[in-house]
């Protein structure tokens, strides 16, 4: 009897040590999807040759560029020297040519007097940005949400726009058209990195670091109700829509980035984490 007893302790202590070392994974594996994982127990966490974050809960975080392709080898070792593998392999994605003609010279090439301006601009914005990935703590681990009620997607991720005959960068985020005005949330906790005020670009706007890398944008603001530094929670309102910045009319441009890697929005709202 003792020794049955014994082994129905061992099985037990055995699944009940699997179950809470194993990995749940969140997310679309595609180009431009987002994937959040945990992994109680957890020591290092690495995707092919880079080491992720993860804080003392196990959550981690990782996305595919908008481009990427091929596989990609996860490997999760734990404290007890445990090692778990997972392979992600990337199906093709197509993404749409939207073609914009008749639109204003400004809107296609800006004039040479406001280059001084726009490259002044992008080193404030690259200065914020070296700040994101230096946080271990996921605060996203807190769920997603849409930032902004109802709308219309005006332009979606990844698409290849061409103004006026003239081919440009892919776009790297999600637009959604609404009156001036309406109410923007953050998509999840994080900190405000930088509250941009008239930017060529993207006018007023706010950047947030989630922690681990991810971060999220929010473009084309009429006004802003955050500082820098500041620590918002997941729907809590940080501006409202407007057309600021190079834009044809009121819209939000809110975009998700993974460290460089550019993430589609809307694989974000897939995710619901328990």
């Amino acid at each position: 009897m003792k020794r049955i007893l014994s082994a129905l302790l061992f099985v037990f202590l055995f699944l009940l040590t699997a179950k809470a070392q194993s990995v749940k994974y969140y997310g679309e594996v595609i180009p431009g999807g987002l994937i959040v994982a945990k992994a109680p127990e957890c020591e290092i966490v690495t995707l092919n040759d880079d080491t992720l974050k993860h804080d003392s809960r196990g959550w981690f975080v990782f996305g595919f560029d908008r481009d990427a392709k091929g596989t990609f080898l996860l490997k999760v070792k734990f404290k007890n020297n445990r090692v778990a593998f997972k392979r992600f392999t990337l199906p093709h994605r197509k993404y749409r040519i939207q073609r914009i003609n008749h639109l204003k010279k400004k809107y296609v090439t800006p004039p040479k007097r406001d280059y001084k301006r726009i490259a002044q601009e992008r080193k404030i914005k690259q200065e914020k940005k070296s700040l994101i990935g230096k946080i271990d703590s996921a605060f996203y681990s807190v769920g997603f949400v849409r930032p902004v009620k109802g709308g219309r997607i005006s332009s979606p991720f990844g698409s290849q726009r061409i103004l006026n005959g003239v081919p440009k960068a892919p776009h790297n985020g999600l637009d959604i058209a609404l009156p001036p005005g309406s109410p923007v949330y953050a998509m999840t906790d994080g900190i405000v990195r930088l509250v941009a005020k008239n930017f060529y670009f993207s006018g007023n706007f706010v950047l947030l670091d989630h922690g681990q890398g991810l971060s999220s944008y929010y473009l084309h603001l009429r006004k802003t109700f955050v500082k820098e530094g500041q620590f918002v929670h997941k729907g809590q309102k940080i501006g409202e829509v407007g057309s600021t910045g190079r834009a044809t009319g009121p819209h939000l441009h809110w975009s998700v980035m993974w460290y460089k890697n550019r993430i589609d929005p809307g694989t974000v709202l897939k995710i619901k984490l328990k």
